[in-house]
């Protein structure tokens, strides 16, 4: 059975690279607008040079895990549906690790690497596993972290390949599918925290007190699946922008600068 439009086998998904787990959006599909618009309202540190979207990836799974997923967001839905005007409440939050591959950084690098210290590959291939989070405590407790923050997602990427060898120098983030349920929200650090409070599905920590962004966390692994691979680098320079738009035309493929 094709659990939604993420499976591998969905009919959308066909003209895909054999083996690759990731497939490419034109910058005219409404998904990668989306993408485009949640990441650029998502950067928010003043400091930060923001970047621009460069490419964006459908992230495909086996149905056997979405299905996982799916069955866990129904029940949430189910269980809140009169008691909390939101439902399952479903969101896309961003998500900041290692990568130690080229992954998304042209349309010829689409496939997985077999390296246990590169953390995108690891959760594509595999989504998230809460026991693997953190070798410290952070704020609250040993959970999987996500922000509608992207330049706080920015934060935690890093790469274990030189600037050289990422031209035009990529980076990338997870954007995620998220079963937030009912939040429960906090303004001080909790690091004690494994679950959340009775009654409620998820920890959202508050800027304010002992955070400067917003921060979302989950403590169960069918709660959250990664769903686009976004690559983002520094603007271009505006010759540059056209070659690059050209080339996106001619070859109906997002490209990476």
């Amino acid at each position: 059975m094709i659990v939604d439009e993420f499976s591998l086998k969905h009919p959308d998904n066909c003209h895909r690279r054999r083996s690759s787990r990731i497939l490419p959006l034109d910058s005219s599909n409404p998904n990668f607008i989306q993408v485009e618009r949640l990441f650029s309202k998502g950067w928010r540190h003043s400091q930060k040079t923001k970047p621009v979207v460069r490419a964006v990836f459908k992230i495909l799974s086996l149905d056997e895990s979405l299905e996982s997923y799916a069955i866990y967001r129904r029940v949430q839905a189910f269980n809140l549906l009169t008691r909390y005007k939101k439902g399952s409440n479903e969101q896309l939050c961003f998500h900041g690790t290692r990568r130690s591959c080229a992954l998304g950084d042209d349309g010829s690098q689409v496939f997985l690497c077999q390296s246990p210290e590169c953390s995108i590959c690891s959760i594509i291939r595999a989504s998230f596993d809460v026991s693997k989070c953190g070798r410290f405590l952070p704020q609250f407790g040993r959970g999987i972290y996500t922000t509608s923050c992207s330049s706080k997602a920015d934060d935690y990427y890093s790469s274990g390949r030189s600037a050289r060898q990422h031209p035009g120098n990529l980076r990338v983030l997870l954007l995620n599918r998220v079963v937030v349920g009912k939040p429960h929200n906090r303004r001080h650090n909790a690091p004690q925290m494994n679950q959340p409070p009775p009654g409620f599905h998820s920890v959202v920590g508050l800027p304010g007190v002992d955070l400067n962004y917003e921060e979302t966390v989950v403590y169960h692994n069918d709660a959250i699946r990664p769903a686009y691979l976004v690559v983002y680098g520094p603007p271009m320079a505006r010759s540059a922008s056209k070659a690059h738009a050209l080339l996106s035309a001619l070859f109906k493929t997002p490209l990476a600068a």
